[in-house]
């Protein structure tokens, strides 16, 4: 063949493009999409306004998994391109066309497609990206200053990732057309997998290896431990899916086939054998969908809740709009008036004071005896049920705050558990034997140190006098030495005013308190604010709602096309054998009855098993949700519950749409 002019290859390309637009169209606009949202989220992590703290490494996070999606999701769909387009280049090759010629037109249209992405991605991403930086000011609340500004450097680096990106895939499609013969290739869209053979160990690797997955999530109660093992579960369940979908689903068909009353059904015996003789390659791509849905679903309802969990957050870390502390107590007289002082220049009103002496510290259950010196391991560590946070306060102090007048003899104590219910008439703290006269739980009251309460079980322990709190002291001193919790006074009160208000109000009372309270003076001094407390939750929380939108919004796409792509091949795939179905005399009520039979498993199998996988990860995912302080079991209940309801009503309009396209297809 003589050398062909360039400029053919060019028209070429286009045309092929253009003919093959089904295919093509679909993945140039996933391409746009993926540009654009790589530029967003690079541009919004080197913005100045977002500073170096949690808002940061949560946009780095999101631009790091951008990156690595977009390089797993674009070689993905290509693949479809490709297998579409073998028997294509295969004629080609058949009538004369070189294999370098037909590389020459695939690196064109990699180009052609390339440079539309860029352009109109780039494009796209800078005028939406406006829209973007106020959404993100709005879920962060002040914490962030950010300008709007186009960036030079985010463009530079989402042209640079993407180029190398299709680079790679274009060095991937020349490496198939090169080692494929022109049979192959004019074969290649037609090859169909051979039936599967009934894979019983397989199948039954799976159902194991879901089984552990599940029981790990539902078993493991320690919060920490939860954040280690969910990973594992994670990937558990992965290869329990890819098992069952791909070994497992081709022993259920062959079950079902061998059900002679099933089986022998016009529409059953279409879809199950049509499924049977390609299940390896479908049921990889059900899995595929499945887990992508799980995915977003997680990601989604996670992050919406602990976006609308922000204020009870807030609440468990800071009951009162303003908490001092000192571990000097001479000093608390000047502290009082410091405080009365700036409430009085600040024109504020302060109320609900709390003024009490406490210590924390972590103990360890043993039946009823209540330990520090247990040996360090990794198993007592480990056992949250034996872990308590404990929180020591005097009679008098606990009779001020609840304004009671309860009454303790010698050897008796009052508690308040903040998790499981303690059921003993007795304990021993340290060795010392403690009669319960009342337990508190279910009370109002409530000294805070809720934190580590959030992780373990907490425990107040209200003893009778300052006696038996400087023993208490004194014990667990003798075994921590150094590492031993100091007795903290705490002054904690509300005032009135706005958010503005209170951070001035604090900042002005932390540089009057730390004039003449410090570490040369003996004694050191703490002021947290619940408004500085909700401005820094804001920040972490609503950036990854923010992060959590967005990547939902990227996963949600590729399954969107995953499912297309998979639906067209199946289409073009199934089209000759209904094409015999029809010769044979079926009508098309039957064809159609037999196609949204196996659309319907097609499509609702992968939802139905990423909403079982969400109802098994939910215990993991909550006790996680501890560390965080997010204890709102409702709340996070709640949105998995909507989330997983509006995607199903995204995914069902997906499978209207493609079912239309599959039956066109098919029809033609």
């Amino acid at each position: 063949m003589q050398e062909m002019h360039k400029g053919i290859f060019a028209r070429l390309a286009l045309s092929n493009i253009r003919k093959n637009r089904k295919i093509y169209y679909p993945y140039i606009l996933t391409s746009i999409i993926t540009v654009a949202m790589l530029y967003m989220i690079l541009s919004l992590s080197e913005n100045e306004g977002v500073g170096s703290g949690t808002l940061a490494f949560t946009l780095e996070l999101g631009v790091f998994v951008t990156v690595i999606f977009s390089v797993i999701f674009l070689f993905y769909t290509n693949s479809f391109l490709m297998k579409r387009r073998k028997k294509e280049f295969g004629l080609f090759n058949v009538l004369g066309m070189e294999k370098k010629h037909i590389s020459h037109v695939v690196i064109l249209e990699t180009l052609i497609i390339l440079s539309v992405s860029l352009v109109l991605g780039l494009g796209g991403g800078m005028l939406v990206e406006k829209l973007l930086y106020l959404i993100l000011c709005r879920l962060v609340g002040e914490v962030a200053a950010l300008t709007f500004a186009i960036s030079i450097s985010s463009l530079i680096t989402t042209c640079t990732y993407i180029a190398i990106i299709f680079v790679l895939i274009t060095i991937n499609s020349l490496w198939q057309i090169q080692r494929a013969k022109p049979i192959d290739l004019l074969h290649a869209g037609e090859v169909g997998e051979r039936e599967p053979k009934s894979r019983w160990f397989l199948a039954l690797l799976g159902v194991i290896s879901l089984g552990a997955g599940y029981y790990i999530s539902v078993s493991i109660t320690n919060a920490i431990l939860s954040m280690y093992t969910f990973f594992i579960a994670v990937i558990l369940v992965i290869i329990g899916t890819y098992l069952l979908f791909i070994a497992g689903s081709v022993t259920v068909l062959k079950i079902l086939r061998k059900n002679k009353r099933f089986y022998y059904k016009t529409n059953h015996f279409i879809s199950v054998s049509g499924m049977i003789y390609r299940m390896k390659q479908n049921a990889a791509g059900l899995a595929n969908i499945c887990i992508l849905s799980t995915m977003v679903l997680v990601v989604v309802f996670s992050t919406v809740a602990l976006w609308f969990g922000v204020e009870d957050i807030v609440d468990k870390r800071q009951r009162t709009d303003i908490s001092v502390e000192l571990d000097n107590f001479d000093q608390v007289p000047a502290a009082k008036e410091i405080v009365q002082s700036e409430v009085e220049r600040a024109n504020l009103i302060s109320g609900n004071d709390l003024d009490y002496t406490y210590i924390s510290f972590v103990i360890y259950r043993q039946g009823d005896a209540f330990l520090v010196d247990v040996p360090q391991t990794l198993e007592n560590l480990m056992t949250e049920e034996c872990i308590y946070y404990s929180n020591i306060l005097t009679l008098e102090d606990y009779n001020r705050i609840s304004n009671s007048s309860e009454t303790l003899n010698d050897g008796e104590i009052l508690i308040q558990t903040t998790r499981d219910a303690y059921n003993e008439p007795a304990l021993s703290l340290m060795g010392t034997p403690y009669t319960i006269k009342k337990d508190l739980t279910g009370s109002d009251f409530n000294a805070g140190q809720e934190i580590m309460a959030s992780i373990y079980n907490g425990i107040t322990i209200i003893v009778k006098d300052m006696d038996a709190f400087n023993t208490i002291v004194a014990q667990q001193a003798d075994v921590y030495n150094k590492n031993a919790s100091q007795v903290r006074h705490a002054l904690c009160f509300d005032i009135s005013g706005s958010n503005e208000d209170e951070l001035a109000f604090t900042r002005a009372l932390s540089t009057a308190l730390r004039a003449v309270i410090n570490t040369e003076t003996g004694g050191s001094v703490s002021i947290e604010s619940k408004a500085g407390w909700k401005n820094e939750s804001m920040g972490l929380y609503g950036g990854l709602l923010f992060i959590g939108l967005f990547l939902g919004s990227l996963f949600l796409m590729a399954m969107i096309l995953i499912v297309y792509y998979k639906q067209i091949s199946e289409g073009y795939e199934d089209k000759a054998r209904y094409g015999i179905m029809r010769k044979v005399g079926l009508s098309k009520k039957e064809i159609k009855s037999s196609i949204s039979s196996q659309i319907l498993i097609v499509f609702f199998l992968p939802l139905v098993t990423a909403g079982i996988h969400i109802a098994f990860a939910f215990p993991s995912i909550t006790r996680m949700f501890r560390l965080l302080m997010m204890t709102n079991t409702t709340l996070i209940a709640g949105s998995a519950i909507v989330t997983f309801i509006v995607f199903s009503l995204l995914y069902t309009a997906v499978y209207v749409l493609t079912a239309k396209v599959y039956y066109r297809i098919v029809s033609e």
